[in-house]
């Protein structure tokens, strides 16, 4: 593996025709951190029961099959607490986390939210 989905692109990676592109061309390369699993699990716990919750579900549950899932465990939480000391300023949490999974494993972020990640190396596809 070589790139950490950020949720801000694994959520448009099929509407958006730059980020789906991108995402066949470096497909067995990504990896998925479970703080983006939770983040869309919770979009579509908030939706109403209907059409679009059980679509979004059942586009979840491929995204489980397709990537593997990095977790955020031990070695990440201690990683994270040194990360976030070290940026010296406020950082989104969930972005931290990615973050901080990145750093761990050794991984590119790949994201269009390129300054939420100082000192992790960064890929935009849309830029």
């Amino acid at each position: 593996m070589r790139y950490l989905l950020d949720t801000n692109l694994l959520s448009r990676q099929d509407t958006h025709p730059k980020v789906r592109n991108w995402i066949l061309q470096h497909y067995l390369q990504i990896a998925v951190p479970s703080v983006t699993i939770a983040e869309i699990a919770q979009g579509i716990e908030a939706l109403p029961a209907g059409r679009r919750c059980t679509e979004l579900g059942k586009l979840l549950r491929e995204m489980l099959e397709d990537y593997p899932v990095l977790p955020f465990d031990t070695r990440e939480a201690l990683e994270w607490g040194r990360y976030v000391v070290a940026a010296g300023r406020p950082l989104p949490v969930l972005d931290s986390i990615i973050a901080a999974t990145a750093l761990i494993n050794d991984l590119e972020v790949v994201t269009d939210n390129t300054g939420d990640f100082p000192g992790v190396d960064t890929v935009n596809p849309l830029g």
